[in-house]
This record gives C-alpha cells, sequence and structure tokens, in this order.
C-alpha cells in the first residue's frame, strides 16, 4: 500500500495515481520553492496573472499604445500639465517646478493614469537636476539631452490628454 501524504487531501487524487508514484513525480517537479511547500506553485501562477480590473482599465490601442479607458477629462488634463509645466517653469524661474510635484502628489490616490505620469515626469525633472548639478561631464550630456527633454515633453503631454501611458527616452528612473 502506498503512502499518503499529510499535506495532500485524498480527494486530489485520480485513481490513476492509486499506488502514489505519479501524484509524487508531479509534485516533485513542480515544486519550485524552498522549505517544500507544495502548492507555492499555484501562489506564484496567481500573483503574476495581472487581476480582471486591471486588464478592463487598461487597454492595447491599435496603434501599439496603453490607454487608460477609465481615465476621465480632468484626469487627462492634469496629466498633460504635469508634463507642460517644466516648459512654463523656464519662463517663469526654478520654483515654479514645485507645481508638477504638487499636482501628481494631489492626484496620484485620483487616477493611476496621473500617478504614472507624475512619476516618469518626476524622474525626467530629477535627470535634468542631476545632469545641472554635475559640472563637465552632466553638462555635455545635458547639450545633447535637452533637445530630445524638449521633443518628448511635447509627447508625453499629447499621450497624457488622450489617456496613454508614456515613457521618455533617456532618464533615470529613481522613483517607481
Amino acid at each position: 500500500m502506498a503512502e499518503t501524504d499529510p499535506d495532500t487531501p485524498e480527494s486530489s487524487k485520480s485513481p490513476a495515481d492509486a499506488d502514489g508514484k505519479r501524484a509524487k513525480k508531479l509534485s516533485f517537479e513542480l515544486d519550485l520553492s524552498v522549505g517544500g511547500k507544495r502548492d507555492a506553485p499555484m501562489a506564484v501562477a496567481r500573483v503574476t496573472e495581472p487581476p480582471r480590473a486591471l486588464l478592463e482599465r487598461w487597454r492595447l490601442t491599435p496603434e501599439g499604445r496603453v490607454r487608460d479607458m477609465d481615465a476621465s477629462e480632468v484626469h487627462c488634463i492634469v496629466a498633460s500639465v504635469i508634463h507642460l509645466w517644466p516648459i512654463l517653469a523656464s519662463v517663469i524661474g526654478p520654483f515654479s517646478l514645485l507645481a508638477p510635484l504638487v499636482l501628481w502628489l494631489a492626484f496620484r490616490g485620483r487616477s493611476p493614469l496621473v500617478d504614472d505620469h507624475g512619476r516618469e515626469a518626476m524622474n525626467a525633472l530629477l535627470t535634468m537636476i542631476i545632469l545641472v548639478l554635475v559640472p563637465c561631464f552632466g553638462w555635455i550630456v545635458l547639450v545633447a539631452w535637452l533637445p530630445v527633454q524638449l521633443v518628448s515633453l511635447v509627447r508625453a503631454a499629447v499621450a497624457g490628454g488622450s489617456g496613454e501611458l508614456f515613457r521618455y527616452p533617456v532618464i533615470l528612473r529613481p522613483i517607481r
């Protein structure tokens, strides 16, 4: 008679596994956890599947962009303003760079779209500040990076206005 594993319920064994060899072999092959937990691979599979609400909220457009289907018009406008504000800040002054941070902190709990665009804009601003503060090498890189950044600001604002996600090229991402 085959030994039964105390962790395995009897109802999960099929009649073909009457001797228990097949069940033990399968559980050995599927056991990927440390410590011998047999249900860990199932837990990992559940974690890696995106939640249904997330799949319904974010859709892939025919152009290959990811769009937030539940974003309101206000959230799209806030996402655009967060990206366009640094252009206005260059005219008004450097302390007005705090406005995108305030907008992001105020709206990030209300909309995942604003949260994503705010994080991306803050990462771009932090990259620019780091390049400005590092003499010689940072300034040389800044000269080549600034035109790309200005074009990306406009592209990000357009994407935010239409409820799409956007990623800046060539930036550091300390805020995740």
